[in-house]
């Protein structure tokens, strides 16, 4: 057994514990608005009755305990418009296809990146792909939720600790019973 659980262990503590990076990113909305206000030429003259404006909002988090390098997001296409929160440099730059990508130096552990996006009288580009020089991000559904207090977090970690504590008590003496059929009220003597 022992020949078995020390590669486990020591794997464990090089590899499965060791601090990464891991990107997520989601679309929390977008909406399309109808202006009333017609389109026209340089003449004047209407080529549209209505206007189309499109947004989209996209967040981009570090959820890993590493900082990610060398951060990508490639978009079908440059965004008209594009504002960036929190505000920070970025390199642009596009390929033969004209795919539209944003090269961000780093994301630290816990750090995230918001983008509005915006166009009038055309569509938005697709977010093809985020990624890092260590992985992937993946894309994820965000749904809102009331904000919990802290200290009833706290207090539920206080119970769910006391219940696994109790659980792993009543296991131990379960195995003693079972194995040494010991009543767990006899003690030694």
């Amino acid at each position: 057994i022992v020949s078995l659980l020390v590669p486990f262990v020591t794997w464990l503590l090089n590899v499965g514990i060791k601090p990464r990076a891991k990107l997520i990113w989601t679309s929390p909305h977008s909406f399309n608005f109808l202006v009333q206000e017609p389109l026209r030429d340089a003449q004047g003259n209407i080529l549209r009755p209505t206007q189309t404006i499109h947004t989209a909002s996209i967040r981009v988090i570090n959820i890993g305990r590493d900082t990610a390098h060398k951060v990508e997001l490639i978009f079908n296409w440059k965004p008209p418009y594009l504002n960036l929160w929190p505000v920070r440099s970025y390199e642009e730059k596009s390929d033969g296809d004209k795919r539209h990508m944003l090269i961000f130096e780093n994301l630290a552990p816990r750090e995230e990146l918001g983008f509005e996006i915006m166009s009038i009288n055309h569509d938005l580009p697709a977010l093809l792909q985020v990624r890092s020089a260590e992985c992937l991000a993946r894309n994820v559904s965000l749904m809102w939720f009331a904000s919990v207090p802290s200290w009833r977090i706290k207090t539920a970690r206080i119970f769910i600790l006391l219940g696994f504590s109790a659980a792993v008590y009543w296991t131990v003496t379960l195995v003693q019973f079972l194995v040494l059929k010991t009543p767990p009220d006899q003690q030694d003597g």
